[in-house]
């Protein structure tokens, strides 16, 4: 990992979206923020520790997952220009048994939670942004689950391609089956049908 003295514009510009931002605060930010360098395979986030960061995906993409024994079960994929954390340890202050681990080089904002809390203890407006950045995750979990609970194997995948168009030869296969609860053989048989010979109106509804 690696500290950058990039600019922190694009970010900037983002919140902006959502509120306005005073000098005041860009100063504070100024000085809180770090913009990270993350190499490909290593870890943002270990297991049975807090999370005590919240990050700004400016570059790459992330994975989540979960380790039992042999076998890693992904659970999400984070690309470019979304928050991530592990965001139960986050909220509760509760060590976190997940895993998250660049895919790529990345660059992060790491945005520290005791920032947040002061932001929001100065001005009501920070909740704009923490309210979007926590809709954004549920509706992402729940979509998932649903996929899970309405979609066969198929669907599923098609579900991945709709919600994460971005993933093309960016993610190995075998991360994709084990997102998808399958086995990568499986995954392979999908991959070889037409699209056609899905059923699509579930993928839709969802």
């Amino acid at each position: 990992m690696t500290i950058s003295d990039r600019p922190l514009d694009f970010f900037y510009s983002k919140l902006t979206q959502l509120f306005t931002l005073v000098e005041s605060e860009r100063e504070v930010l100024d000085t809180k923020l770090k913009i990270l360098h993350y190499k490909k395979d290593s870890y943002l986030i270990e297991p049975d520790k807090k999370a005590k960061n919240l990050f700004f995906l400016q570059k790459g993409i992330v994975r989540s997952f979960y380790q039992t024994d042999d076998r890693e079960i992904n659970t999400e994929f984070f690309f470019e220009n979304e928050y991530l954390t592990a965001f139960t340890s986050f909220l509760t202050g509760e060590p976190t048994k997940l895993h998250f681990q660049c895919m790529e080089d990345a660059e992060l904002i790491q945005i520290p939670k005791t920032l947040i809390e002061d932001l929001l203890s100065l001005d009501h407006r920070w909740y704009i942004l923490l309210t979007e950045i926590l809709k954004n995750e549920y509706i992402k979990k729940c979509r998932r689950e649903s996929s899970f609970l309405l979609l066969d194997a198929n669907e599923r995948y098609l579900y991945f391609l709709k919600h994460f168009p971005f993933s093309f030869n960016r993610i190995p296969l075998f991360h994709i089956a084990s997102y998808l609860g399958v086995n990568p053989e499986t995954l392979s048989r999908i991959r070889s049908k037409k699209s056609s010979e899905i059923d699509l109106s579930q993928v839709n509804n969802i």
